[in-house]
């Protein structure tokens, strides 16, 4: 069936095409936004007003000046972290071997101090 056939269907005949398929009105759009959301004109003036309160928001620094003033001070209290040396010697790598050894047998398994000696068995080149 062609196209000329399909559109001369006594069915397509009687369809009223100016009607949307949904069945919703097409004159209404988003409440008054028009097309692609850009808003309607009645919206306008309380976007005005909220951008305005944005921008004062940015401009008020003076409680950001003053956090600032805190981090910093907090930071000048803080310790440097000091670099320690890596290298274990012969004999902490047998102590910690030995600890290890017997660390599950004792009644107070503490498992922090079995991964701080994890260092001394590590094969893995420095």
């Amino acid at each position: 069936m062609t196209r000329t056939a399909r559109s001369s269907f006594p069915r397509a005949v009687v369809r009223d095409r100016s009607e949307s398929k949904s069945g919703l009105d097409k004159s209404i759009r988003k409440n008054g936004g028009g097309g692609h959301n850009w808003g309607s004109l009645a919206d306008e003036q309380h976007l005005e007003f909220a951008a305005m309160g944005d921008e004062e928001l940015d401009f008020d620094d003076s409680e950001e000046t003053h956090l600032l003033t805190l981090c910093l001070a907090l930071d000048d209290k803080k310790p440097g972290i000091q670099r320690t040396n890596s290298a274990l010697t012969q004999e902490e790598i047998e102590t910690a071997k030995k600890f290890r050894k017997n660390a599950l047998k004792a009644d107070g398994i503490d498992l922090s101090a079995i991964a701080r000696t994890s260092s001394a068995l590590s094969t893995s080149p420095p």
